[in-house]
Order: structure tokens, then sequence, then C-alpha cells
């Protein structure tokens, strides 16, 4: 059995102990549940480190390293390459060898959102299946947006934050788990009239700061399974769906009224002109200046 603590330290924490600090994080995002930390490492480095407190995923980003590891009372050696991923449960500690400049980004989930999430399918007790040299294409992906999304934060940040610790979480139950019951996490849609809640709920309050745990709490649902349910039913996650009518309530006010478009940005949901300005921009090809006098001529 893997040799487990009761408790272990916090990410913001466990990052001090690496040989260099981070690169980028989300530490200044407000994210819920989960943390990222993208490292450059040095050529050669050994650690000893303490129990954590999160669940452990790392995603190995470019540069090729012969990595030695030690957890749950294993030792494992492997040829770490781009694309490949580790994962590593809470409250062990670990030690690790390596040589190579490797660029990897870590992504710490707290343990409760995948209980959470496996207690809505799922009566059993769940843990994680861990390994390095893991192949996921689904991960991989997820790693990457979040990569992105350090280097450029975008509208919603925190919204995006919460969707891919769910993202994430629903991954590793389905192929990273001892539960693995994709026939039962497919029955995880969204009935209709909690839908319409939803939209809703972001309707009224689209010029407010959101959260996807508010959202699904007006649908009367978890966050877990509301994120899936409503990026099955809408073909994209909540805060890309937010960001979209944002845009497209923008685009009516242009039309239609005088307002400032620094007054306009507030309105719905933007904190800064310049901001709306460039994610305007972004989504219709035009300024908002320019897409008013479009409009109008």
């Amino acid at each position: 059995m893997p040799a487990r603590v009761a408790s272990g330290v916090a990410p913001e924490e466990w990052v001090k102990l690496m040989p260099r600090p981070p690169v980028a994080s989300s530490a200044s995002l407000k994210w819920s549940h989960i943390e990222a930390y993208r490292f450059r490492n040095p050529l050669r480095g050994q650690l000893q480190l303490p129990a954590l407190d999160r669940h452990f995923i790392v995603a190995h980003l470019s540069n090729p390293c012969e990595l030695s590891s030690r957890w749950s009372g294993i030792v494992r050696r492997h040829r770490s390459v781009p694309g490949h991923l580790m994962i590593m449960s809470a409250h062990q500690e670990s030690a690790w060898d390596w040589v190579g400049e490797i660029d990897e980004l870590h992504l710490y989930l707290e343990p409760e959102i995948l209980t959470r999430a496996a207690q809505e399918v799922s009566e059993r007790p769940v843990s994680l299946v861990e390994g390095l040299g893991i192949v996921d294409p689904a991960l991989t992906d997820i790693a990457f947006k979040v990569c992105a999304e350090l280097a450029q934060p975008g509208l919603c940040s925190g919204l995006f934050g919460e969707a891919i610790a769910d993202a994430l979480a629903l991954r590793l139950l389905r192929r990273h788990s001892t539960l693995r019951a994709e026939r039962t996490l497919e029955r995880l849609d969204i009935p209709t009239h909690r839908l319409r809640a939803a939209i809703d709920f972001i309707e009224e309050h689209l010029g407010e700061e959101l959260s996807l745990a508010a959202i699904a709490a007006a649908a009367n649902m978890s966050s877990f399974r509301f994120a899936r349910g409503f990026r099955k039913a809408m073909g994209r996650a909540p805060h890309q769906y937010v960001i979209a009518r944002r845009i497209e309530r923008a685009k009516d006010l242009l039309r239609t009224t005088d307002q400032s478009i620094g007054e306009l940005a507030r309105g719905v949901g933007f904190a800064t002109q310049s901001h709306f300005t460039l994610v305007f921009n972004r989504h219709c090809g035009v300024t908002p200046k320019r897409y008013r006098q479009s409009t109008r001529s």
C-alpha cells in the first residue's frame, strides 16, 4: 500500500522547494480547486519533497529528460519526452532525480473535487491510477489550455479555472482511476429545465462576476455535473458561453444605444474598456467603435 500521511503542504509552499521559481502561475487568477505552475528546471537536480495536500499532475512540455522518482513505496525510472504525463495522488512524500532541462506544467487538484465527482456516479471508493510516462491527448490538451491562460489570462479567468478543474477531474475518473465507468459517466446529462435555469441566470447576471458554482446552483446541480452537462448540451464550456453572450449583448447595445464604449463595456461584465476592445476585436474582427459605425452607416 502507498505510504500516506494525514495531510500535506499546500502548493504555494511546495513550489518554494523547487530549484527555480515558476515562470508562470495561477496564483493571482483566483482559481478555485486547482492551481497551476510552469517550471523550466536546471539541467540536473535532486529533490526530497514533503507530502502534498493535492493530487499532482505534471505535463512534460519540451526538452527530454532522464527521470528517477520514488513515491507510493515504488522507485520509478523513465525517459520522459514532450507529451508524457505524470500522476501522483495526494498525501505522500516523494523523491526526484533528473538529468535534462525539462519544461513542465504542474497541476494541483483538490482531492475533494475528485471525490465529489466520483460520488456523482458511484458509491464505491475511488483512487487514482498513478504513474510516469502516461500518454493521454485529452489531458495534454487540458495542459496546453492552462498554459495559454497563464500566458495571457482572458475574461472570466476564474470561471475558466473552475471549468478546468472539473474537466481534469472528469478525465482522471474516466481514464486514470479505479472507477473508469464510462457508461455511467455518459449518463451525466443536464435536464432541459435545469439548462434553461442556468441560461436565465447567466442572462440576468451577465454584467456581474459569474462563477461556475453560482451558475450550477441556479440549475440546482453540482459544479462537476453541471459543467459536463452544459458542455455536452451547448457545445462549449460555461466560461466560453458567458464570453459569447457578453459579446452579443455588447453588439446589440452598440447598434441601439449611444452609451460610451467604456460604460457599455462595464455594463456587460468587462473590467476595462481596453480589455473589452481586445476581446471584441478578437471575436468580431473589428473594434467596437468601427462596429458601431458600420451598423449606422
